[in-house]
């Protein structure tokens, strides 16, 4: 068995040496998205929808690899399918960027490309030994041979039925965010910004950044390209799915058609919605983000769930930190359903309820002493974005009429999974638990006034799944509930179709059209980074309200930065100059906005940066029924259009 395992790996090893390349060559196909079908272009089709999502597959299985047969090897007696993909998951996460860092660092040597891929195999060896010393059980993979088809053909979906929008769509903010995070990581060594970084380096911290160490995985082996770092998904959703397949049955293990297929539509329906509407955007979302990060989330909830229930509290521990050090959404979903498990558990369950609850809050505050001490070592800054002091502020202004919001948790996944809340007769204790969790969770965004957008919602979407196929009358009558579910499916597809499928490449266009005519740093450097950005909002400022909105373009100044600085044709006129201060202009050519640090952003003329500016003709991509206006996203204070908001603080007597 070692041996054939052994020749698996050579043969992905294989593929992704010779495929390695394939992001620089979509890169260089970029125009394509702009073409009368970006979704299916005949003359590259072999390539497109053979060739990459052979290679991105094989990326994600060798990436997995090091941590699922490590997984095996250290196996303990009992460990279900379930176990395994959620341990060895967790080790292949956090285990090969810090070892690709920690060998780098050592050795000089760039852990990028072949390197990187060789470092992978090696990191295999102490799994295949261990394997080799354990006796090989079918017992595991017993019945879940539908369950391991599904697995594949719904990441595979996936990227097939979006390609334009992994391979070709821009970056916004976060997803430039993301990409630089990912560089950052792969240069630097820590997923870190150093300490005055500016706004950049807010994010990631110690408990933000696991999509970081996943992302800067596929960016080794494939490049700093967009769609490097947008194939991350995949890996993460595949290993969810076959997460809650264990979860959805609760009286048996073999797997059937009905279940795998009913949870793997419902899967690709909420990537679709999560690939097009969650977004501080107005016009578009990035896979990058949120998008990547969603799966692990779950995953952590789904795991810390899983073993606490058996009272196995060190792999609680260690499987938790995919959702702990991903968001702060993480423990509140932990901390809901500790209390929901509390409350329907007799006798009362102090003694499991307290270890549990104590070894997530161990685990943030192990989290934030260590961002004190790399903030003391001068290796990053303390980030503000969620500390106490924010997430008050945004409890603090509160709203319940803003019912759209309630799209945002019933559609993604398909209506009824939602609606499957409301059966609490014929929910067992685990569906109880969940469906209070959710309500809780719900209920803590829906009632926040301000900078709520849909995928605050992804967990209330997601977890409802496992409630609904887990019902005694789904599981005695799994046929029918499929019909349903995918009626469901079918309704909630045609409301959240957007106005537009095409992929957004404005972004790509303007930052093409800005050339340097200074020294530049070595990318991506924090300096230019703040430079360049502020230089950009001079010119394109940012825009807080929906009035603004519709009077000019949006630019994102970090992602037209980034396209501005890499990935540019040799053959773009340019339109825009980052010019020293003192340097004399051309005919026509204007100033825009101050000099910052000594440079300053030059048009070549008036007219074409006036069109570019009040360029109001955007397409949107988002559709309607999740669009957040601004005065939502950006808003602050009581008012009583379009519904009331109240300041809870005034309310208590606090101000």
């Amino acid at each position: 068995m070692v041996f054939r395992l052994s020749l698996f790996l050579i043969v992905l090893a294989g593929i992704l040496l010779a495929g390695q390349d394939i992001a620089a060559t979509l890169s260089a196909k970029a125009a394509l998205a702009d073409g009368a079908s970006p979704y299916f272009v005949v003359n590259d089709a072999l390539f497109l929808y053979i060739w990459v999502p052979l290679v991105t597959l094989s990326a994600s299985a060798l990436f997995l690899a090091p941590g699922l047969i490590l997984a095996w090897g250290i196996r303990a007696l009992g460990d279900r399918f379930e176990h395994w993909l959620l341990k060895g998951f967790t080790l292949s996460l956090f285990g090969i960027p810090t070892i690709a860092a920690l060998v780098q660092a050592v050795s000089g040597v760039q852990m990028t490309e072949a390197a990187f891929i060789l470092l992978i195999l090696l990191l295999c060896v102490p799994g295949l030994y261990l394997f080799q010393a354990r006796s090989f059980e079918t017992e595991m993979f017993r019945g879940k041979s539908w369950d391991i088809i599904g697995m594949i053909l719904l990441p595979l979906a996936v990227l097939l039925l979006m390609s334009p929008k992994f391979y070709w769509e821009v970056l916004n903010d976060d997803g430039a965010h993301s990409f630089l995070n990912a560089m950052l990581f792969m240069i630097r060594g820590l997923p870190f910004w150093p300490p005055d970084s500016g706004a950049i380096g807010g994010y990631p911290t110690p408990k933000m950044m696991t999509e970081t160490f996943l992302q800067s995985g596929f960016m080794r082996i494939f490049g700093p390209y967009e769609v490097s770092i947008r194939l991350a998904y995949l890996p993460g959703i595949s290993i969810l799915f076959g997460v809650m397949l264990a979860f959805v049955r609760p009286t048996k293990t073999r797997g059937d058609m009905q279940t795998v297929f009913g949870l793997g539509m419902a899967l690709l329906l909420f990537s679709f919605v999560m690939a097009f509407n969650p977004s501080y955007n107005p016009y578009f979302a990035d896979i990058a983000l949120p998008m990547v990060r969603e799966p692990m989330i779950l995953l952590g909830v789904l795991g810390y769930i899983l073993f606490f229930q058996e009272q196995k509290f060190g792999w609680m521990a260690i499987v938790s930190t995919l959702a702990l050090f991903t968001a702060p959404n993480g423990f509140l979903l932990i901390g809901f359903f500790l209390i929901s498990f509390f409350l329907l558990t007799r006798p009362l369950p102090f003694r499991q309820v307290t270890i549990g609850g104590g070894i997530a809050v161990a685990i943030l505050i192990m989290a934030s002493l260590f961002e004190l001490l790399l903030d003391r070592l001068g290796l990053m800054g303390l980030s503000t974005e969620f500390n106490t002091s924010s997430i008050l502020n945004r409890l603090r202004f509160i709203t319940i009429f803003d019912t759209g919001r309630i799209l945002f948790w019933l559609l993604p996944c398909g209506i009824l999974p939602g609606l499957a809340l409301l059966a609490w007769p014929w929910q067992d204790k685990l569906s109880r638990a969940l469906t209070l969790s959710v309500i809780a969770y719900v209920l803590f965004f829906y009632v926040q006034a301000y900078r709520i957008l849909p995928h605050h919602f992804v967990p209330a979407a997601i977890i409802p799944l496992i409630v609904f196929w887990r019902l005694r009358l789904v599981q005695a009558a799994p046929t029918l509930a499929l019909v349903g579910a995918l009626a469901g499916l079918a309704i909630s597809a045609w409301i959240s179709w957007p106005e537009t499928l095409r992929p957004f490449t404005i972004t790509r266009h303007l930052g093409h059209r800005i050339a340097f005519e200074t020294d530049v740093a070595p990318f991506p450097d924090v300096e230019e980074i703040g430079t360049v950005e502020a230089l950009i909002d001079e010119a394109f400022p940012p825009i807080w309200t929906q009035a603004e909105l519709e009077k000019r373009y949006m630019a994102g100044a970090l992602s037209v930065y980034v396209y501005a600085r890499i990935m540019t044709p040799n053959d773009t006129a340019a339109d825009y100059f980052v010019r020293a201060v003192d340097a004399p202009l051309r005919a026509d050519e204007r100033i825009i906005g101050d000099a910052i640090d000594g440079r300053v952003l030059v048009t070549r003329g008036s007219a074409i940066y006036e069109s570019d500016l009040h360029n109001t003709r955007v397409p949107v991509s988002i559709a309607p029924v999740y669009r957040v206006s601004f005065d939502v996203i950006f808003g602050r204070g009581v008012r009583e259009t379009p519904h009331p908001v109240w300041d809870i603080a005034k309310v208590l007597g606090l101000r």
